[in-house]
């Protein structure tokens, strides 16, 4: 017997079935409504937040130009688009409401929500203080939600007046210590003006790859551009720059041991940091544990172009030019071993590479390939 053709029989006797007794049900009542599309502002939906609460996962909501002076908080697929960062602006309100994690965000995702954004720009500064009412980020990913930005702006991630508070004004704060996850992919975005970071991944679980994105700091407090952080992703082609420490910082100077530094990227085992343009940071890349770094574009850092700590790294085809200093190499809790393959160093005022060692760990550093240093092979 052919339990194909057997199966096949069966079914068309169940069909003939449903005929002659009539209980096919409304095609309609099994297929899927399409996405809707709700805009705003509109009688229905004056708000963004009253049309996120009222969208089905799936929809689409348009913001039309204008400043819409809300928190905005998703916990469901959906998909909004401005009229251009330009054009339309979710801005901090004067009171912001603390979310699940403790923090003040402007927009925030969870409950795994799938969200794309584009085409807007979400900008502070927050009203509050370090002592009170602290912005804790432009966008907060948490909770396993996922965003999609493009074509965006954050911007003045600030509070007023502008200070150093722990963790405070992250522009996109993705994933959290001791739990909690989330992940991105940004690209062809404007991050600029942030009081703490440009875009910060935490935790092993979070991921987010950055694509042709502007990151830039500003120059009257401390600041890092991209930091992963125990997470995993890849930064390509972004324009990173004015990060470093700045006055008041009593914990910032150039002993990795004992001071901390600010970096254009900070980044761990399982992130992929290439072709990207660092250009007046502290340090320009500033790496951990296992990870390479290629084709990079380095200048003008205070420091060192690049700093590897505690692992072991491969440098291939970067350059790096002008600045304090080339590549450093850090061992404190591991020894460390950084490969320089045909990378150029050329025009800095310090060394072109450097060691630190502390507690009876060793630094190395090898060259593949001939170095250039103030124009001319070493």
């Amino acid at each position: 017997m052919n339990p194909l053709r057997t199966r096949c029989a069966a079914a068309l006797g169940t069909l003939l079935a449903s005929v002659a007794l009539g209980s096919f049900a409304p095609a309609s009542s099994s297929a899927s409504s399409p996405p809707r599309e709700l805009v705003v502002p509109s009688a229905a939906y004056p708000t963004v937040q009253s049309a996120v609460d009222a969208a089905h996962p799936g929809d689409r909501i348009a913001l039309r130009p204008g400043v819409y002076r809300e928190q905005v908080t998703i916990h469901k697929d959906l998909t909004l688009t401005g009229a251009g960062a330009g054009k339309t602006t979710i801005l901090a309100p004067e009171h912001l409401v603390t979310g699940s994690d403790g923090l003040n965000s402007i927009v925030s995702l969870d409950n795994a929500a799938r969200v794309t954004i584009s085409r807007l720009a979400v900008s502070g500064p927050g009203a509050g203080t370090c002592d009170a009412g602290a912005l804790g980020a432009g966008i907060r990913i948490l909770g396993g939600a996922h965003l999609d930005l493009s074509h965006a702006a954050v911007s003045h991630i600030k509070d007023t007046p502008l200070a150093p508070c722990f963790r405070s004004a992250n522009a996109v704060l993705i994933g959290d210590f001791p739990t909690g996850t989330g992940s991105a992919d940004i690209r062809d975005s404007r991050i600029t003006d942030y009081q703490g970071a440009g875009i910060v991944v935490l935790n092993a679980g979070s991921n987010a790859t950055l694509l042709r994105n502007v990151v830039t700091g500003q120059k009257s407090i401390s600041t890092d551009g991209i930091e992963y952080v125990d997470a995993s992703g890849r930064a390509e082609q972004n324009t990173v720059s004015d990060n470093a420490c700045r006055e008041p910082d009593p914990g910032c100077g150039p002993d990795f041991f004992t001071e901390f530094q600010h970096a254009g990227i900070l980044a761990n085992t399982g992130v992929v940091v290439t072709r990207n343009l660092l250009v007046g940071n502290q340090l320009g890349i500033y790496g951990f544990g296992t990870m390479e770094t290629s084709h990079n574009t380095i200048t003008d850092s205070e420091y060192f172009g690049a700093a590897f700590q505690d692992g072991t790294f491969t440098a291939d085809k970067d350059t790096i030019r002008g600045g304090g200093g080339g590549v450093a190499a850090i061992a404190s809790a591991i020894d460390t071993t950084v490969r320089l393959d045909r990378v150029r160093i050329t025009h800095v005022t310090g060394d072109r590479t450097r060691t630190f060692e502390c507690c009876g760990f060793t630094a190395t550093v090898t060259t593949q390939w001939p170095a250039v240093h103030s124009g001319r092979p070493l």
